[in-house]
Parts: C-alpha cells; sequence; structure tokens
C-alpha cells in the first residue's frame, strides 16, 4: 500500500490578492511618512532673503473716473494722460509729476533706468500684479508702478518705455514714504494706463 501523497495547502486567489494589496497600502503610508528635506524648512526662496513673494489676496479694479480730461505732459502736441481737472504738471530732473489734492499723484519718467517691474521689495507685500503693474502694501498704505511700452504711429520700431508710479515709487528701493488708499490706487492706475503718445493728424 502506497503510503498518502501530501499536498501544499492552497490559498483561495481573492485571499492572496488582498493580500498583495495590503502589503502596498502599507509601503505607501511609510513612504509618506518619511520627512522631506526641502518642505517646511521655513527659507525664503534664493535671491529674495529679505520678503518671501505675497500670495496676491486683493483684488483692484483699476478705472479712469469719467471727470478726468486729457492733460498734455510736456507742452502742445505731447504725450497726453487723463487726470483730474485741477491737476498741475511739474517738470522735472527725474520725470514728470501730475499731482491734484491729496490722494492723486504720480511720477512718470520716458526711457527710464527700469526695465521690469519688481517681483518683490524689502518691508513691503506685494498684494496685486498684472503684466504692466505689481501694487505693495506699507504699513496701512499702498504703493504702486506701471511699465508700459507705448508705439508711436509714424515708426512702429521707436518703441518707448514709460514708467509710471505713484510718488516714490520710482526712486525708492524700499517702499515710499507717501503711500495712498485703495480706491486713489485704482484711480491712479487707470490714469497711468491711459497715457500716449502724439497722435498724426
Amino acid at each position: 500500500m502506497k503510503p498518502p501523497v501530501r499536498r501544499s495547502p492552497r490559498f483561495p486567489v481573492p485571499l492572496v490578492f488582498a493580500t498583495a494589496l495590503l502589503a502596498i497600502l502599507v509601503g505607501c503610508k511609510a513612504s509618506r511618512s518619511e520627512p522631506s528635506s526641502t518642505a517646511g524648512s521655513g527659507n525664503p526662496p534664493p535671491g529674495n532673503p529679505a520678503v518671501p513673494l505675497a500670495a496676491e489676496p486683493e483684488h483692484f479694479r483699476f478705472v479712469v473716473p469719467p471727470a478726468y480730461l486729457p492733460h498734455e505732459l510736456r507742452g502742445e502736441g505731447s504725450e497726453k494722460l487723463l487726470a483730474p481737472a485741477d491737476a498741475q504738471i511739474q517738470t522735472g530732473e527725474s520725470g514728470i509729476r501730475v499731482e491734484s489734492g491729496t490722494d492723486f499723484a504720480l511720477e512718470i519718467q520716458f526711457q527710464p533706468r527700469l526695465t521690469a517691474l519688481p517681483a518683490a521689495v524689502e518691508g513691503a507685500q506685494r498684494v496685486a500684479s498684472e503684466s504692466d503693474v505689481v501694487v505693495f502694501q506699507s504699513g496701512d498704505g499702498y504703493w504702486f508702478l506701471v511699465l508700459r511700452e507705448l508705439v508711436p504711429e509714424w515708426d512702429e520700431n521707436a518703441r518707448r518705455r514709460v514708467a509710471c508710479g505713484s510718488a516714490g515709487a520710482l526712486a525708492a528701493r524700499t517702499g515710499p514714504d507717501r503711500r495712498f488708499s485703495r480706491a486713489a490706487v485704482e484711480r491712479m492706475v487707470g490714469a497711468c494706463r491711459s497715457l500716449e503718445l502724439p497722435r498724426l493728424e
């Protein structure tokens, strides 16, 4: 009589798959729990050690009030800008200043040294930006810079770079001393964007 043949036990196929799936899940959980060498270090990004970029949580509506009138910046036949009717225009070595009351003060430079809008400024928080404007907040007020390129009608190759900002913004490295309300910034940015070169008659 032959001895009985012993066969190894066979596990049901579903049980094998369940065991493999459990092993995969345990491995994934362990890899996620490992600390990262860079995340959460709290170090600012390279190149901006002073102030990290803000999340830009605010939204501005840049508009020109209907009551604004065109003003020629450098005499008859020169560049025009929409501004309050009583705006005063002064020309100096640092550029052109357009001012009206306490909540409208612009500084304009043609062919300025500024070639790009700053991404960050020490002591200020960037709260809004678009392709041609950036708005910062310092303390309880706002200030801004607008950088545009204008193309004259008579020569498309003679492009002119123009910088327009709230008072003191073009010269300040850590934010100007003069700041404005949100509504004033919305109006002044709209005015900067209205600037145009002389037109052919």
